[in-house]
């Protein structure tokens, strides 16, 4: 298994150049294009999936090379691969503390990938001459196919649509998102590829040096018409982290110092116009770019507020579990648990993460979860000071510089998205790791590591084993939630009823939406008017979420209907515990104090709902409330001021800048 030369380098491996092409062809090119419209989420589990099948058919054939063959596993016992492992190690002890442990697999599943593909990357750099070469060429075609498909639902799709909002309120340019999730996870990986092209543009040679700058600008324009501020900070921190690198350290990287200063006047322009937009923030212009710019440095600005609540409550959380955290997976199972501290209302509810990886993975894994993965990352920095350092060649100086600054990128985009989640930002990070580790191995070649190939192989083998069951248990339950929200939709209630029991699985108990599989058959039954299984159904599915908002909701409503008023008063009070303005529960315990003949709690109930909230019916049950009580009701002219106040309320507050969907960046 040990390389057996003296400087501890592998001499070759059978069909080196082959296993790089096939290995990298597929993450960098092929993986993003995976996309399951059966699937709630047609890009990551789908991708997730695939892409732990082709590990393991990878790993197999690694396995299966003659006994002869050397492999390099002194990668195992870099510091980052040491973090990275103990990392997962807690990942999977943080379960103890979970409420529910079967949503902490997705987690732990897509680490071990990470991980997986952190070593078989840096294995393949180390051994194929040429390698950063090759993978930024890879990098210029996959950004250049992403920008192909992003074009064309631009022009296709928006130019020219009369429509300024989706159904879901969002803005239009919503559609231009490639094949991922959403537009901002588009924005973030045609930043994060940015590191790799811009250095075939600086450094290559020919047509792949056009192509890489054709490909550069197009990105850059791109990134500028889907307005994300998450993927603008990341190439802002990482262009200048190079143009600093550069300017300082021009000589050792081969660099003239006429070139450098033309990189930092390029910089420093870039940074004046960046900080000159900010300031006007679309103030006197109104331009929507300008806007999303200003933004940036205004806490009250956007859905900015939202965002800084979601922290604050996740900081909460995490004080309240600093040592286990709530558990891999577990964060948006616990997180309503403070909505009630920051006041959120029923459509702003929709977070699956707190929008910071940072948070999320010390919510989640606590203090030494959080320390272990940042300690892969400063293992890397620490390798880049080192390789600037060493007498390596100014071209490996060079690259480690590149590296270094799309590691700076995706660490930006970390701190106000969830990267964290999404399969192809993986990747990428994992390469950016790999990358580093591979040019350290280079400059500090350390001694031969010698271990029986079967400790190595049999694990990762059960692992990617585990992680192709796991994914394709996991893809059922939300191709076959999907089908049954369909047929609910259609009236076609028992077919619903069958998607829903074919998607059962103990491997994961919510859906993409996170909702408990049980809560889509409650819905049903409630439709059927079978309120005794609705019941049933609900009560399944608050095990597993025992703090999903519209679950309790409805358990409330089934109670009232079975004319358990305090059980159903009781889950009414706690949906409102959580979101006190929240609409339709606010209605329905007004409703239930009004059976009750408590007419004060019932007007009580319905005075609380936001007047922009309030429909003609509730405002005809408020009137009639303050007649049965003898109280004044509303006058015409109160309700002409909260008119007036409302609208200039939505006046103020421009047309798309308050979502409350928690993911706009």
């Amino acid at each position: 298994m040990a390389a057996k030369n003296k400087n501890a380098k592998t001499t070759g491996i059978h069909g080196a150049g082959i296993q790089f092409n096939v290995f990298f062809i597929f993450v960098v090119m092929i993986l993003p294009l995976v996309y399951f419209r059966t699937a709630q989420d047609a890009s990551l589990l789908p991708r997730m999936m695939v892409l732990s099948v082709f590990l393991l058919a990878y790993t197999i054939y690694l396995y299966a090379l003659p006994r002869g063959t050397t492999f390099n596993l002194s990668l195992l016992k870099n510091p980052a691969a040491l973090f990275g492992g103990l990392y997962l190690l807690i990942s999977v002890l943080s379960l103890t503390s979970a409420l529910n442990r079967s949503e902490g697999l997705f987690d732990i599943t897509k680490t071990g990938l990470t991980l997986v593909i952190i070593f078989y990357a840096a294995y393949l750099f180390s051994v194929t001459p040429g390698w950063f070469e090759k993978l930024t060429n890879l990098a210029v075609l996959a950004s250049l196919v992403a920008l192909i498909i992003g074009f064309y639902q631009f022009f296709k799709l928006v130019t020219g649509n009369e429509q300024e909002r989706l159904a879901d309120g969002k803005e239009i340019i919503n559609i231009v998102k490639g094949l991922m999730g959403n537009k901002n996870e588009y924005a973030s990986y045609l930043a994060l590829l940015l590191t790799l092209t811009s250095f075939t543009a600086f450094f290559g040679k020919g047509n792949w040096q056009r192509g890489a700058l054709a490909t550069t600008v197009l990105a850059l324009f791109m990134l500028i018409l889907v307005a994300t501020r998450a993927a603008w900070l990341a190439v802002f921190m990482a262009g200048a982290s190079i143009s600093v690198i550069v300017l300082i350290l021009h000589e050792k990287l081969g660099i003239s110092g006429r070139h450098a200063k033309i990189v930092m006047i390029i910089v420093s322009t870039v940074v004046v116009l960046g900080a000159a937009g900010a300031i006007e923030g679309g103030r006197f212009t109104h331009n929507k770019y300008l806007e999303k710019l200003g933004s940036i440095a205004r806490p009250e600005a956007g859905n900015n507020h939202f965002r800084l609540n979601m922290w604050k409550i996740t900081a909460e959380m995490s004080m309240n579990h600093p040592v286990t955290g709530v558990g891999a997976g577990n964060w948006q199972i616990a997180i309503p648990e403070y909505y009630g501290t920051i006041g959120l209302k029923g459509k702003e509810v929709n977070w699956i993460s707190p929008h910071n990886d940072y948070l999320w993975i010390l919510a989640e894994k606590g203090i030494i979860g959080l320390g272990l993965y940042l300690g892969m990352i400063i293992a890397a920095v620490w390798m880049f000071f080192r390789i600037l350092r060493s007498k390596a060649e100014k071209e490996i100086k060079r690259q480690g510089v590149f590296l270094f600054a799309g590691l700076i990128g995706y660490l930006t985009v970390a701190c106000f998205d969830f990267p964290y989640q999404r399969i192809d930002h993986q990747v990428i990070f994992a390469m950016f790791l790999a990358g580093m580790i591979a040019l350290h191995q280079r400059s500090y070649p350390g001694k031969p590591f010698s271990v029986n190939r079967n400790f190595f192989f049999i694990p990762v083998i059960l692992f990617l084993g585990f992680g192709v069951f796991y994914n394709i248990q996991a893809l059922k339950v939300e191709t076959h939630i999907k089908k049954a929200d369909a047929l609910m939709n259609l009236g076609k209630f028992p077919e619903a009823l069958a998607e829903i029991e074919d998607a059962r699985t103990s491997m994961r108990s919510l859906d993409a939406k996170g909702s408990p599989l049980d809560y889509y058959a409650g819905m049903v039954y409630d439709k059927m008017n079978n309120n005794e299984a609705a019941l049933k159904s609900y009560l399944a599915a608050l095990a597993v979420h025992p703090n999903h908002i519209a679950l309790l909701n409805n358990l409330g409503r089934c109670y009232y209907t079975a004319g358990y008023y305090g059980l159903a008063e009781h889950y009414y009070l706690k949906a409102l515990h959580i979101v006190p303005g929240y609409k339709e529960t606010r209605v329905n315990l007004s409703t239930l104090y009004y059976k009750k003949g408590e007419y004060q709690k019932s007007l009580d109930m319905l005075s609380g709902i936001r007047g922009g909230k309030k429909s003609p019916d509730i405002k005809q049950n408020i009137n009639a409330l303050h007649r049965i009580l003898g109280t004044p009701e509303i006058s015409p002219a109160k309700e002409k001021k909260l008119r007036e106040k409302q609208l200039k309320k939505a006046n103020k507050k421009k047309s798309g800048k308050k979502h409350g969907e928690g993911n706009e960046n």
